[in-house]
């Protein structure tokens, strides 16, 4: 069976209130789980810690947080 394809970072909700919500890559291939980041700090955090990989998506991830720092 052909699983669907899974986003590495995504806007989840409206731009008040909504937040990043980033594939947890540090548990792959073994696990398929999401870290919802609502504040700089997480963002920065998941970055950090390496939850999201490779140079396009940490900056995706990082644009986003700069929505989030707007918000703020």
């Amino acid at each position: 069976m052909i699983e669907p394809p899974v986003a590495v970072v995504e806007w989840i909700g409206d731009a008040d209130s909504g937040v990043v919500r980033l594939l947890d890559q540090t548990l792959l291939p073994g696990e398929i789980s999401f870290c919802e980041c609502g504040t700089v700090e997480d963002v920065h955090d998941a970055i950090r810690r390496l939850v999201v990989r490779g140079a396009p998506a940490i900056g995706v991830a990082a644009a986003y947080g700069m929505v989030i720092a707007l918000r703020e």
